[in-house]
């Protein structure tokens, strides 16, 4: 069995842009990566990064479903808009066996406390963010950490390490 990080966006660039390097490493790790975006039209991003993007609505009530194999879900603080998201990221977190990060905005206080975590990039997801972006029309220099917040469980050996 792989592990699985579901991530939840409102596109792949918002996701490429926001966590492709933390992404990028997951899936070289053998994590089974799978994007869930409400716009499927670009997944070039993705697929540069190693990930499956999958339609939001079709595939949402598989993530909350079989929350025994999502070792990991990342989540846009724009896609939490969508009421459906708001509330499976709700439905995970109250499981307390996965690890939930959201990149780009409050954390909701209806979801408990967070901590402010960062991702230190790999050179290699350093490339392939690049490349990602690239694809996805953005030419910014790609940083060697991605900010984020985490909730819910907190693994011992997580790859996203608190920032004080």
């Amino acid at each position: 069995m792989r592990y699985r990080l579901d991530v939840l966006a409102v596109d792949a660039t918002d996701a490429a842009r926001s966590a492709g390097g933390w992404l990028f490493d997951r899936a070289m790790a053998g994590w089974q990566v799978n994007v869930l975006v409400a716009d499927a039209r670009e997944t070039r991003p993705m697929q540069i990064l190693g990930a499956r993007v999958l339609d939001l609505g079709a595939a949402l009530e598989s993530v909350v479903a079989d929350p025994e194999h999502a070792a990991g879900l990342a989540v846009s603080a724009a896609a939490l808009a969508d009421e459906r998201v708001l509330d499976a990221v709700q439905e995970l977190l109250a499981t307390g066996r996965t690890e939930v990060a959201m990149w780009g905005g409050h954390w909701p206080d209806r979801f408990g406390g967070a901590d402010a975590v960062g991702y230190r990039l790999s050179a290699a997801a350093r490339v392939f963010k690049t490349h990602a972006m690239a694809a996805a029309g953005i030419d910014t220099p790609v940083g060697t950490v991605e900010s984020m917040k985490r909730g819910g469980y907190r693994p011992i050996d997580s790859d996203l390490v608190p920032i004080d």
